[in-house]
Parts: C-alpha cells; structure tokens; sequence
C-alpha cells in the first residue's frame, strides 16, 4: 500500500514536472513567434520633409549658405531625407545661391508665386498677379517714373527678367541676375502671366508712395522694406496674395505624398508656412510673432541653427 501511495506521488509529480515543461516551451515557442513576425510585419514609417526659409533661417550675415550648413545639407540629401527651400526671393539670385546644394526637390519660390523644378527647369505652379493689379502698378508706375524687374511665366517656363531703364541700385543688382535679362516695356500683353515685381532706389519716397498706393489692394501683397545686406537700398517687392507659402506647401504635401512636414523660419512670411506644417522650429533670431506659433526655438542663423537641428537626423 504505501508503495502503491509512493509510485502516485512519483507520478504526479512527473506529470506535473512534464507540464510545466510543456508550458514554457509553448510560451518561448510564442515568444519566439512574436519577435519573428514584429520582424517580418514592419509598420512603414512616416514619409517626412523638411523645408526651410533662407534669409535670416538658412542663410547667415552675409547672405550665404556656411559651409557647416552647406555639408550637413548634402549629408542628409545623400542619406535621402527629403530637403528643400521656402523662400520669399525671386529666381533672380537664387540659383547662385544653391549652387552647391544637390536638391531634388522643387523649390518655393516668391512666397509662393512659383514651385519650381530645378533639375528640370520649369515651374511645377504658378500664381500670377490678377489683371486689376497688374494695371494699378502699371498705373502707379507712371506717377512715380520708376521702372522694376519683372518674372514672367509662360508654359511653365520663367521667361526672364523683363526691365527697361531702371534705378542704378536695381540695374547693378540685375546684372548678377541668375535669369536672362531681356530689354523691354512691361505691356498690357503681359497682364495674365506677371508672378513678380521688383523696384530699387537709394530714396525711399518714390516706393513710398507705391506702397501707400497699392497696399490697400487686397489681390496683392507689397513688402516695402529697407535691404539689410546693401546701403542706402530701399526695395518693393510685389506678388499676388494668392501666393502663400502655406498653399505652396500643400502642394508639395499632394504632390510629394508627404505625410508630415516640419519647417523652419524667422519672419512674418513664414507664418503661412508654419500654419503648414506639423511640426515648425523658429530660429532665435526670429520674431516673437513667429516664435509664438513654434513648436521650439533653435539656434540662430548665425549659428548654424537649422543645420543643427538636422544634423541630428544623420544615422
């Protein structure tokens, strides 16, 4: 009897030994499972840009790219995180800008007034100015006598900058012009297809008076403004104010699939731009209006601040 009572608890505990070996097995076997197949079901990752103004953001004191920046820039291009430009400047010197930078992307350019395709030199979109607009500053011109440089667009190509007998400070800046200057009147012609206009003068009275003039027309939008890089320069620049960095960016959000878009600025017409993108990085250089609306601040322009931030991304 009791060796009838030994070979049961004999077995028991065999039984209960064998299950318990049977259990962890099944529970490494599962674990195993899992871990292979986290492995082999990869969730796909965010398709991200990175876009950012360049006076006063990207380009230092002397309206250059550093050559700190200039590196980390080509670094995460070639390590194929999607880069480019938001800028308020024209066509006119913006490609010596770039010059050493291999961006793929296109380029928003005038705030907006053009998307533009560098590799394949064309605009992708285009906002011109309206015809009422265009007559006012045609209008305005002739009270003041002042003649600017002019972008016009045609089948998606910039024809150029179209100006004839302009002020001494625009003509020296037009002859560093990245486009073709062509000799010629602004026309009537001309009316569906201008995207901007710029006007130079040592004076600020005469573009004083066309800014008092045509600010008020809600179809365009004027920044007068003092030039911080060349003395005694006072500038207008004009562009329809249906040209947004905001509507630029959602096109390049459509056009590129972005599924997340962060951005980098300084001033009043990155407010657009931030608006967006779902994450924005105000430089501390930038205004407080700007810096209020940022996700962070970073480290100025001066320092290398956007290239900083970026350089973080690099594996």
């Amino acid at each position: 009897m009791i060796s009838s009572f030994l070979r049961d608890i004999y077995y028991f505990f065999l039984y209960l030994f064998t299950y318990i070996i049977i259990i962890n097995l099944l529970f490494l076997f599962l674990h195993v499972m899992l871990k292979f197949k986290i492995k082999m079901i990869r969730i796909p990752s965010m398709k991200k840009l990175y876009i950012t103004d360049l006076d006063g953001t990207l380009l230092n004191q002397n309206a250059s790219i550093s050559l700190y920046s200039e590196e980390v820039i080509k670094k995460i291009i070639k390590q194929g995180i999607h880069f480019t430009i938001a800028t308020g400047r024209s066509p006119i010197r913006i490609f010596s800008i770039l010059q050493n930078i291999p961006l793929k992307l296109p380029v928003i350019l005038m705030n907006g007034a053009a998307i533009y395709d560098i590799e394949n030199q064309k605009c992708l979109s285009t906002v011109p100015i309206c015809k009422t607009s265009f007559q006012r500053i045609l209008d305005t011109e002739q009270k003041t006598n002042l003649r600017g440089g002019y972008i016009l667009t045609q089948n998606n190509h910039l024809n150029g900058i179209i100006t004839v007998s302009p002020t001494l400070l625009l003509q020296t800046y037009l002859k560093t012009s990245d486009l073709t200057l062509i000799h010629s009147n602004l026309e009537q012609k001309d009316e569906e297809t201008l995207l901007y206009a710029l006007y130079m003068d040592s004076s600020s009275q005469k573009l004083q008076f066309m800014y008092n003039t045509l600010k008020h027309d809600s179809n365009i939008i004027c920044d007068f403004y003092k030039d911080v890089y060349r003395q005694n320069c006072w500038c207008l620049e004009i562009t329809s104010s249906q040209a947004t960095k905001y509507s630029a960016i959602q096109f390049l959000r459509t056009y590129g699939s972005y599924d997340y878009v962060t951005g980098f600025g300084d001033s009043w017409n990155d407010i657009s731009l931030f608006h967006a993108c779902d994450e924005s990085y105000a430089v501390a250089n930038a205004s407080s209006k700007l810096k209020a609306i940022a996700t962070a601040t970073i480290k100025s322009n001066i320092e290398d601040g956007v290239a900083d931030f970026l350089s973080k991304l690099l594996k």
